[in-house]
């Protein structure tokens, strides 16, 4: 578990991360929920986690403004990572943002991400990103295509939350 910041445990930030793109960059479970929902409006839930609920440090969720992030929060979001793990995740969500730029207001309004090159460059980043944090992630891809067979709303809950120590462990 991360390093704590206040008395009260905090999520392990790291955990949620791996999963995340773990899960982000595993055909088994994209495929999996594709029989449950429209590619494109999976594509915008997920990318709703990751700024909503995964990615502390930043300002915006999808639909607007965070403002300044709970400082007490980013610091064990930051403790969890290395200097070069958080540069790394900071680029991942940097070129994230740029990708959104893509799609109009309007489609993201709707929950709407078309799979396209754009979406299929953050895949790749996301692997990259995921290759630095776990050096074998393809167990945790494992364990998540069988729950990938979950109706999504129960699927994406659980990447959000601490679910995610308990595919690790």
């Amino acid at each position: 578990m991360c390093q704590s910041v206040r008395a009260v445990p905090s999520p392990d930030w790291r955990d949620r991360v791996v999963v995340f793109l773990a899960f982000l960059t595993s055909p088994a479970c994209l495929t999996a929920c594709k029989r449950h929902t429209r590619p494109e409006a999976l594509a915008a839930a997920l990318t709703r986690v990751w700024f909503d609920d995964i990615y502390v440090p930043g300002e915006e969720y999808l639909d607007s403004l965070k403002g300044a992030p709970d400082q007490a929060s980013v610091a064990a979001f930051n403790a969890c990572f290395t200097q070069a793990e958080r540069e790394s995740l900071a680029r991942f969500h940097g070129f994230f943002s740029l990708r959104l730029d893509f799609v109009t207001n309007s489609g993201l309004g709707r929950g709407f991400f078309p799979e396209n090159d754009s979406w299929q460059s953050i895949l790749k980043h996301a692997s990259y990103v995921l290759a630095e944090l776990d050096p074998d992630p393809d167990h945790i891809r494992s364990v998540l295509a069988s729950l990938a067979r979950q109706p999504p709303r129960q699927l994406l809950h659980s990447l959000k939350n601490d679910a995610a120590r308990h595919l690790l462990a």
